[in-house]
């Protein structure tokens, strides 16, 4: 081997132990807030349900690499009577402003609701 391949050899360790021993800055993603409610009727009152989804999402301060989920399944079947369905869901994520990116944002906030009303005719014929 003669100097100059050895040289080239040296100076290309030399440069990959440099950049190894550099540090790597900290990478976090931003919270986020989710929340899916699915909500369903089958029955045969031939009216849609009386219902509601009050949903709250609140934060406070910046907020990095955290997550609230909630769920929820309402669902009834049989009868005449017009149906009625309630939720209630308050999510809460409090931040300081000290992210270790220095990049200090609001959550993302998802809300899904899906409600479905499927009329029974042969509910009306059961006595």
């Amino acid at each position: 081997m003669n100097a100059s391949s050895c040289s080239i050899g040296l100076l290309s360790l030399a440069t990959l132990a440099a950049l190894v021993a550099l540090p790597v800055p900290h990478v976090s993603a931003q919270c986020v807030m989710s929340d899916i409610n699915f909500q369903s009727s089958i029955n045969g009152s031939g009216k849609p349900t009386n219902r509601t989804n009050d949903v709250k999402q609140g934060s406070t301060g910046g907020c990095v690499g955290n997550s609230v989920n909630t769920t929820n399944v309402q669902s009834q079947t049989g009868g005449t009577d017009r149906a009625t369905q309630r939720r209630q869901s308050t999510q809460q994520i409090n931040g300081s402003n000290n992210s270790p990116t220095g990049v200090n944002l609001d959550p993302v906030k998802i809300k899904t609701n899906v409600q479905v009303d499927v009329d029974n005719p042969a509910d009306r014929l059961r006595r």
